[in-house]
């Protein structure tokens, strides 16, 4: 059988988006995976929208592309909600001192609604 006629697995590649947006919140925000996770689907939870769809979103903003492709629901809720992150200057982030700005502090709880 060849692999080229297989179609490719939509689960993993939701996986992927899952974890690319995950990575954008961890390195703009320095909070943990779990909450950078917590963050992303209770956003999508309390505006009504896909994680998915929203998870895609947040790594078109950060990859500056063309957002044609994007949900504009999902579109707008990911610019309102991490938008001011991508606008402060790679300096300022770096050099930030604060603590992670993760919207959840207790990660178990709001996972086990998930």
């Amino acid at each position: 059988m060849e692999n080229s006629s297989r179609l490719p697995d939509p689960r993993r590649a939701g996986a992927r988006i899952l974890d690319a947006a995950e990575g954008v919140l961890l390195a703009l925000r320095g909070c943990t995976l779990n909450q950078a996770f917590v963050e992303i689907v209770q956003t999508a939870k309390s505006h009504n929208v896909s994680t998915l769809s929203l998870a895609d979103a947040l790594v078109a903003i950060a990859q500056t592309q063309s957002c044609h492709d994007i949900d504009d629901a999902a579109f707008a809720v990911a610019r309102a909600a991490w938008g001011d992150l991508f606008d402060q200057t790679p300096q300022r982030r770096a050099v930030s001192p604060s603590p992670p700005q993760c919207d959840d502090e207790d990660d178990d709880e709001a996972v086990s609604g998930a």
